[in-house]
Order: structure tokens, then sequence, then C-alpha cells
């Protein structure tokens, strides 16, 4: 059915170079949309902002996670890089102050918060102020320029679990030097009053290169005391670790010493959630913004496997996006009692969802995994003419949905190539799906009687087929990636409409078995 191992070299580096070019076409195509979006940049930010680009051009050496709590481990003020529009970025935050070993008290400096609020955050922390209160206190809704709460509150929940004391460091007027400044003083009365503690900062990226907010820091106190800075996805060593071919397997770089980089968002990813807030702001995207973004991850995803046809060009002007802001294609819906009960479940369990027959595809949130997923759903159903309306026999409508997923899986990781889905270990942790899960993957390694047919209720049916489709996903990039699967052969997999009986359970057996042995990078 594949492609001989004796023509495994040269799309090793033919797949990885298209997938790298790929990117970084979109790259530079959002680059100047935000260019475009950022107007009024005056010399004093572009000095500022080129003092950090000076930092950031290179690194010294790959480094693995595990290293970087160690450094973290020594040093007394750690400066975390924020790019507040990316939820990547206070989760890997949060995983910093999760996962350090230092033996000492910890303090928490958040941008997120201005200093003339202490009052309120410490209340709130306390639990004597509500969260809509203490949004209400700080301004939320008047001063912040993103609406990012969601993604910093499980900062702050961390920090009342942990009973650390948390500063803000904020405020709205000022140049950047001036806000660096006021920071730099929150920070130093910190570590005055909290003289044993780390202090643990998270700021706009531009803010923790050294010369900024660590220089001011080190001025205002006037005594020695260790920093380093964490960096988040810096554009020009994220590419130069994708040009040799590292981007997927390095957790975090050495840039100088003291200045550190996690690597962990895609530099295309990490544009898309500013472009989405400045298209939408607080409100969801309006769906000229959506179906344009969807088409363009569409063509994205054909570009890539040789699929852009005249018959995808046509069907890309008919698709319709809606979100969860906007259910009202339900109602013009031409589906049965049993397909629209199917479509509610999928929506009231957060799943998006591509409804092949009404070419409308359903975004439960604005991530670009979901859309690009949804996305290559799109695709493999134009060009392949695969029909979800025939009924099937339960096994063969078990695969065949199976293999849908894992198609659909490997077309977001040609977006964002670092999408992780959840693999054995983690579904230890669940109940009955996890169950399915993992003895199904054990039918496949050996012979025991596959347990498709035990998912009948509709819920499990998604929750597995779901589960085994992304893990098969992942293990079809990492092969085409490696050279394990040629291009064409996965082009193949989008067009075949596994329309005969028995297709999909064989098509399944056959990548689950080729690919058993393919190595997924092991990320913190």
């Amino acid at each position: 059915m594949f492609g001989s191992e004796a023509s495994y070299d040269p799309p090793v580096i033919r797949a990885r170079i298209e997938i790298g070019r790929l990117q970084k076409r979109l790259w530079r195509r959002q680059r100047k949309l935000i260019a475009a979006s950022v107007l009024g940049a005056n010399a004093d930010f572009r000095s500022y902002e080129a003092r950090y680009e000076r930092r950031t051009r290179s690194f010294l050496r790959e480094a693995a996670f595990s290293e970087l709590l160690e450094a973290i481990a020594r040093a007394d003020l750690v400066y975390v890089g924020d790019y507040h529009t990316l939820k990547q970025a206070q989760r890997s935050f949060l995983k910093l102050v999760q996962r350090r070993s230092a033996q000492r008290p910890l303090v928490l400096a958040l941008e997120f918060v201005q200093g003339r609020h202490q009052s309120a955050l410490d209340a709130f922390l306390a639990g004597r102020l509500p969260e809509d209160r203490f949004l209400a206190a700080i301004e939320y809704a008047r001063h912040s320029v993103f609406d990012t709460w969601s993604h910093f509150k499980p900062i702050f929940d961390e920090a009342r679990r942990q009973k650390l004391p948390v500063i803000g460091i904020d405020r709205m007027a000022g140049s950047l030097r001036d806000r660096d400044r006021y920071a730099a003083r929150r920070i130093a009365t910190a570590v005055r009053q909290h003289p044993d503690a780390q202090v643990f900062t998270l700021a706009g990226q531009l803010h923790v290169a050294p010369p900024h907010l660590p220089q001011a820091v080190a001025d205002e106190l006037g005594e020695p005391r260790e920093p380093l800075t964490v960096y988040q996805n810096c554009e020009r060593v994220w590419w130069e670790l994708e040009r040799d071919g590292r981007e997927l397997e390095v957790e975090a770089c050495v840039v100088r010493p003291g200045e550190w980089c996690l690597i962990n968002t895609p530099p295309t990813v990490v544009q898309q959630s500013y472009l989405d807030w400045i298209e939408g702001g607080a409100q969801p995207l309006e769906s000229g913004h959506l179906e344009a973004r969807f088409r363009m991850l569409a063509r994205t995803v054909a570009r890539f496997l040789g699929l852009e046809t005249a018959q995808l060009k046509a069907a890309l002007e008919h698709v319709a996006v809606y979100t969860a802001g906007d259910l009202s294609f339900l109602d013009a819906l031409p589906a049965s009692a049993r397909e629209r009960r199917q479509i509610e479940r999928q929506i009231l369990s957060r799943e998006s969802y591509y409804i092949p027959r009404a070419r409308v595809a359903y975004l439960a949130n604005l991530s670009v995994n979901h859309a690009a997923e949804e996305a290559a759903h799109f695709v493999r159903h134009v060009v392949s003419g695969a029909s979800s309306d025939e009924p099937r026999a339960l096994p063969d409508a078990f695969y065949a949905r199976t293999l849908e997923e894992a198609y659909a899986f490997f077309g977001s990781k040609i977006v964002n190539p670092r999408r992780k889905c959840p693999h054995e270990p983690e579904f230890e942790r669940l109940a009955r799906s996890a169950r399915l899960v993992l003895e199904h993957r054990a039918a496949e390694r050996g012979r025991l009687r596959p347990k498709g047919a035990a998912a009948t209720s509709g819920d499990l049916f998604n929750a597995v087929t779901h589960s085994l489709g992304y893990m098969l996903g992942e293990r079809i990039y990492y092969a085409l990636a490696t050279g394990r699967l040629l291009k064409r052969e996965v082009r193949d997999l989008f067009l075949d409409p596994l329309s005969d009986i028995g297709t999909a359970f064989l098509t399944y057996l056959d990548l689950s078995r080729r690919l058993a042995d393919v190595r997924i990078p092991q990320r913190a």
C-alpha cells in the first residue's frame, strides 16, 4: 500500500523543507498585517524593540526544560517574557511556577495588574473580594487592552493555592522606560520585604530583555542579585531551529549567559493570537473574518498536499463558518433528527465540527488548532467525495470516523507543528473512554479482538474515535517529517473515500501497524 523503504531519505528533506517554507510564507504575510495594525510607533519604541531583537537574533545551544529549571533554581530574579494574547505564554509561566525546585519563598510580579490596585489584588487573593468585584476594582474592562482574564486566572488560582504574595507592576501612563522604572520600584520593594524569596516576573517580552526591566531593577536595588531572563518563542531562534530541522524536538535554548528561550509555539500561531484580537477584539470574530481565515487555512493544507483542485476552489466560495456566538445555522440545517442530535452533542462537548452536507464549519473556539483541523476536514471531504450520509455498519463507521479525525489532526499540524495530543499515559487518568482507548491500542499491537464495536453510545463513539484519530494523526505527521511516509501517500489517504466495506478498518490497521514505532517528541 505504501512506498518502499529505499525512498525515505529525499522525502525527509523535502517534507520538512516544504512545511517550513509554508510556515515562513504565512509568517511573512501575517507580519505585514501586524505591522499595518501597529500605527504611530515612535523612535523610542523602535530603539527599545531593536535592543531586544539584537539580543535574540541567534542562540548558543539547545537545552532541555530540566536544565532551564536548574538555572531558575539558582536565580534570585526570574523575568519571563509574555505575549499577552497567547494563552500558551501564560500557561508556560504557570508551569515554571509549579515546577520550580528552589526551596525558597516565592513572590509573583505581574504586569497584568496596575500597582495602584494592590489592595484589591490582596483582597482577592485572601478571598475577601469575589472575582467580578476584583475585575471591576482593577478596572479590567476599561484598561485591559486584551481580553485575557481567562488566560491569567490559573496563575492567580495557583498563587492562592500556594499562598504566594503577588504584586501588580503595571501602570498605564508613560513611556516604556517610565513603565520599566515604575515596575522596578515595585519589584525592589518586594525584594526588600521578602529578602529570602525568589521573584518571578511576567511582563511583555520586550520588557524582560536585560537592558530594560532587569537593568532598572538592578539600578533600583543597588546590590547584586542573580537575574535570569526567559524569553518565549523568539522568532529568529525558532527559524534557526527550523532551518536545522530541530523546531519540533527542542524545548529550550540558551540565547546568552543568563538569557534563555522557551520553544513551545510556532511564530505563525503567536502572530495569529494577536490577529484574532485585532480582528475581533473582545467580541467573536465577524463571519467575514472567520470565513477568510478558514479559507486561508484550507488552502494551506491543500497546497501542501497538492490538492488545490478546481473543485476545492469552488467549494471554498460556499463554505460557511460559525462559532458558539451564532448557532443560527442549526435552524436551516438539512439534517435528520439523528444527525441533529449528533451535532448538538458536539456543540455541548465544546468540540469543533465540520458538517459536510451543509458545507458548514462550527468552531467551538477561535484557536488556530481548531480552525485548521476543521479546514482539513473540509479539504478531505471535498477532494475525496466521501459521503457522510450513507449508513455504515458500526465497525466500519468507527474506523472511518477514526481515520477522518487522524487526517484532520495531521492537517492541523501542517499549520501548527507544535500541536500536541494526549497519548496512552494521559488516558490512564480518564474513565470509561480511556479503558476503551487503551484496550484498542493493545489490540493493535497483539491478537486481541479490537473493541471498536464496544463504543456504542454516541458520546463514547465520538470520544474514542476522536482520541484514536488524534494519536494516529500525530504519528502520520511525524512519519512524514522523518520520511516514513511519502507526501504522495498522505495525499492518497486524503483522496480515498473509504466507501468499500472494510476499507476503513484495513487502512487503520495498516497505518497503525506501520507507524507503531514512530517517535513522538517528548516535551515537558
